[in-house]
Order: C-alpha cells, then structure tokens, then sequence
C-alpha cells in the first residue's frame, strides 16, 4: 500500500473505532516507515507534530528500530551540536562535520568504510546505489548561475521517489559534500536500521 491508501485506510478504520494505539499498530503493519507513520497519526488524530512522533516513536512495535538507531541518533546529535557551534561563520567546519556523520553509516551497512575527509561523488556511491536500489530518484546539480554572495550556495542534493511518499529530501549548500551527506543522512534515519 502507498502512503495515500494507507491513510484512507486509516481514516475509515479511526472513524469506525479504531484506536490510537491500535492506528500505530496498522501503519507498522501496512508496511509503512516510521516517519510517515507519525505523519499519518498526525493528520488523521490531529495530535501536535511532536506529540505524533513522541506516541508513534515510543509505541512497542517500533522498539526494536528505534533500538537499532539509538547509535546513530546519538551520533547524529553530537555532530548537531558541533554543527551548531559553527553555523554561520564556519561553512567548512559544517560541511566536514557532515561528512563525518556519513563515514558512521558504512560500516553500520556492512561497506567498506571511508575516511572522514572524503570528497566528491565516488566514496558514497555505494550510499546512493543502494537508495536507487530502494526506488529513490537521486539528483545532484551544480548550479554555476548561484555565484550571489547571499544565495544558498551552488550545489544542490535531493532525493524523491515512490517510497517517500510524496516527501523530498533536499539540501542547498556551498558543498557538494555537506549537500550529499544532509541528504543521505535524512534517508538513513527514514529508511536503514543503522
């Protein structure tokens, strides 16, 4: 089932009774990934976002993922806080911490693991033929015409397809390498057990 089915289905079943709980249960069981689940309880329960995810995310069914990712969001949080400390003033210090954060995935994955300064393409190829593998769209642009010093920088990353249902992963920025890492990141916590 899509995404859009998934939801009607949900909706006909909480008008018929179906509970909370048991609303969480079906969208796991329908197949479908956490983040959509949250936002399916989110559109058809009418919670707050953030209430969504905190019932969706702490439901027993999705234990064993949330689990598994433990690492990686704890990962994911330490860079964050590096990130921030350099928003703004230090582009290369934001884009290395990114790259940083995706060299944790291929061992994760099983890949050979990459070194923390990688750059360019090639090293996360095996990243990106893996989400085209999984029915993702990835497209990469180098946009020689954003050369403002106030643009969003020249390189842009996003990922679409069937099974995001509807959602882009995208990002902006002045680093092929940050761009691809933003990107992959947010489709690793959607859709790997890492």
């Amino acid at each position: 089932m899509n995404y859009a089915t998934t939801v009607a289905a949900l909706r006909e079943r909480a008008r018929a009774g179906l509970s909370l709980d048991e609303s969480i249960v079906f969208l796991h069981d329908a197949g479908l990934p956490i983040v959509h689940s949250i936002k399916a309880i989110h559109e058809v329960f009418g919670l707050p976002l953030s209430e969504a995810k905190h019932v969706t995310a702490g439901h027993p069914v999705w234990a064993p993922m949330a689990k598994a990712t433990q690492r990686l969001h704890d990962d994911l949080e330490m860079y964050a806080d590096f990130i921030q400390q350099t928003e703004g003033n230090k582009r290369d210090a934001r884009a290395q911490a990114y790259r940083r954060v995706i060299t944790t995935l291929f061992p994760k994955l099983g890949l050979e693991p990459i070194p923390e300064d990688w750059s360019g393409v090639d090293p996360v190829l095996p990243l990106l033929e893996r989400m085209r593998q999984e029915g993702a769209v990835v497209v990469v642009k180098w946009d020689g015409e954003r050369t403002a010093p106030g643009d969003s920088g020249p390189y842009t990353v996003l990922v679409s397809g069937a099974r995001l249902a509807g959602e882009t992963l995208r990002a902006d920025t002045h680093s092929l390498e940050e761009a691809l890492a933003r990107v992959i990141f947010g489709y690793a916590l959607r859709y790997w057990e890492v």
